[in-house]
């Protein structure tokens, strides 16, 4: 029997490794960036092919490809510390390593803001409400779509100013500090938001922090978020494909100013949605 790993990476060309069964199989070596995500793909062993792909000890989603190959993309957090870890398929005792990922440091800018005082030290009133509201995402965000939707690459909600990198560390009125885990597109109110790719609204509504938001499932723990819009345009439970318009950009909710807030979350992680963009772009050239 043989096993082939392929991973599809960010800077290098994909690469391939063939091992029989009587010499372990060789571990792909990636490199990765914290707020990053790649794109991995394998064949598992005979046996194995429903054999669950864990990743820092989190069960990670993954899907029929093409050729018998299987599919999968591993996140690194904003906070995902500087070291080198192994995904492995396969239950406790018998899994096997696929790729080692050595997470690199990366650098982000600090910008400062000003905005209500009431929108970050929280009255009793506003604080219940927003713990409330992360409940409801919590248990949402456990709902992915097993299978993707999409059959395309992701593309950035908005072609304008981006004003607001992911990463960014933000100081709130001088003191507060918090990290920007997101990208922020200037907008004017009344612009229409079309979202990034083929999914289904998980949520369409108002929130303490991101004012008028939808939330995306795109299947395998991939979810975009659109916030601070003046106007929702979706609801719950509808399928939308890439470039439908879901809302109207605005100024609600934690915001200083009009614009689009687009964030990319995947299996629990944040992520620079440009990257996710990148990968996509070389599973769907």
């Amino acid at each position: 029997m043989k096993v082939l790993i392929c991973v599809a990476m960010m800077v290098v060309m994909s690469s391939c490794a063939v091992a029989q069964d009587a010499k372990p199989a060789a571990v792909q070596q990636v490199e990765t960036q914290q707020g990053t995500v790649r794109w991995v793909t394998f064949l598992p062993p005979a046996g194995m092919e429903n054999a669950p792909l864990k990743c820092r000890g989190d069960i990670i989603k993954y899907a029929e490809w093409k050729n018998g190959l299987r599919q999968a993309y591993v996140a690194e957090s904003y906070f995902s510390p500087q070291e080198t870890h192994a995904c492995t398929l396969g239950k406790e005792g018998q899994a096997r390593p696929l790729v080692s990922f050595t997470v690199k440091k990366k650098k982000f800018p600090e910008e400062r803001l000003k905005v209500d005082f009431r929108k970050i030290k929280l009255n009793p009133k506003d604080q219940a409400r927003a713990e409330k509201e992360q409940v409801v995402l919590n248990a949402l965000y456990k709902k992915s779509a097993t299978t993707p939707y999409f059959t395309t690459a992701f593309k950035p909600p908005l072609e304008s100013t981006i004003t607001s990198i992911y990463g960014m560390r933000r100081v709130y009125n001088k003191k507060h500090r918090s990290q920007h885990l997101g990208t922020d597109f200037r907008a004017p109110i009344g612009v229409p938001i079309p979202v990034a790719n083929r999914g289904r609204v998980m949520f369409a509504g108002d929130l303490f922090y991101t004012g008028g938001t939808v939330i995306v499932d795109h299947g395998m723990d991939i979810f975009t978020v659109y916030g601070h819009m003046s106007e929702v345009k979706t609801q719950e439970g509808q399928i939308v494909n890439q470039g439908d318009i879901i809302g109207l950009a605005g100024n609600t909710g934690r915001s200083s100013g009009p614009h689009l807030h687009w964030g990319v979350k995947i299996h629990g992680n944040y992520v620079d949605g440009y990257s996710l963009i990148d990968e996509t772009k070389r599973q769907f050239p």
